[in-house]
């Protein structure tokens, strides 16, 4: 089985560099690298959950351009986030998951292929208090016995872990008791690898023996002090090919020919979406 993982989009309906990566990036996968099926990890769309121009924008292209099918989990730019300081103050809340669900789809899903069962989390919701955190808990609780004996993928916007974070910045991860309680839940599956986005760059490792991979960005990368572009790892646009087989992982990191590699902050686009967001002056955030 072979899938390919993209991630941080950061898609916008009034066009701009990303929509334009996102067109070759599409391309490739489906004329070059031909998957079984496409994961998105989360910040489809470009800033703001508010934006219903930008989520139909994104629904269009993700359904339209790719020839595999396409399951997808929200990020932080997709419903919000939890915690007390949230980037641009923007929460995550029930409308914006509802928002959400209602353009692409439930944000939590697990697909079977043959010998394979992909799982999607919204992480967005982990220690936010919402009733649809109550309701994701409930839910995993069920896979085990769903998944069987079949190897597990994990799909969420947030890492578990930040393994080659020198700095340690767990604000950017899942909650360490999250975590840790997601981990107890699955532990009757056999968990292949934890993928995730949101550092914009790829990284792969092991953590305690589980394959950790973090995808990197399809629409610009980030590199900067403080925020995800501090990270280690390899920062350029591109995607994660996961060749599965024998009960193993194998994840690879494909960059796509022709995609533009631009100060995405200097886009009058990506500008006009960030003061319609709210984030306070350019450049920053995450």
């Amino acid at each position: 089985m072979r899938i390919v993982q993209i991630s941080d989009t950061h898609l916008n309906h009034r066009g701009g560099v990303t929509n334009k990566n996102f067109e070759i990036l599409a391309a490739f996968i489906n004329d070059v690298l031909r998957p079984d099926v496409v994961v998105h990890t989360g910040d489809v769309v470009v800033l703001s959950p508010d934006s219903a121009q930008d989520r139909e924008t994104a629904r269009q292209l993700l359904h339209e351009r790719f020839t595999a099918p396409v399951h997808i989990v929200p990020g932080n730019h997709d419903v919000g986030e939890p915690g007390a300081t949230p980037w641009a103050g923007i929460s995550v809340t029930s409308e914006r998951v509802a928002g959400f669900r209602g353009t692409f789809g439930a944000d939590r899903w697990v697909q079977l292929y043959d010998d394979w069962a992909l799982i999607g989390i919204n992480s967005e919701v982990m220690s936010s208090g919402l009733p649809e955190e109550t309701e994701q808990w409930e839910w995993l609780a069920t896979l085990p016995a769903l998944v069987g004996d079949r190897t597990a993928i994990l799909f969420m916007h947030k890492p578990a872990w930040a393994p080659f974070d020198p700095a340690g910045q767990q604000a950017i991860t899942l909650p360490g008791p999250e975590r840790d309680r997601l981990l107890r839940v699955l532990e009757p599956v056999t968990v292949g690898a934890v993928c995730s986005g949101h550092l914009h760059c790829y990284q792969a490792g092991r953590v305690g023996g589980m394959l950790t991979v973090s995808a990197p960005s399809a629409g610009f990368v980030h590199v900067g002090e403080g925020g995800t572009g501090s990270f280690t790892g390899l920062h350029q646009v591109g995607v994660v090919e996961l060749v599965c087989a024998d009960g193993k992982v194998r994840p690879y990191f494909r960059s796509v020919p022709g995609v533009i590699e631009a100060e995405v902050y200097r886009e009058p686009e990506f500008a006009a979406a960030w003061e319609e967001a709210g984030a306070g002056p350019l450049p920053g955030g995450r």
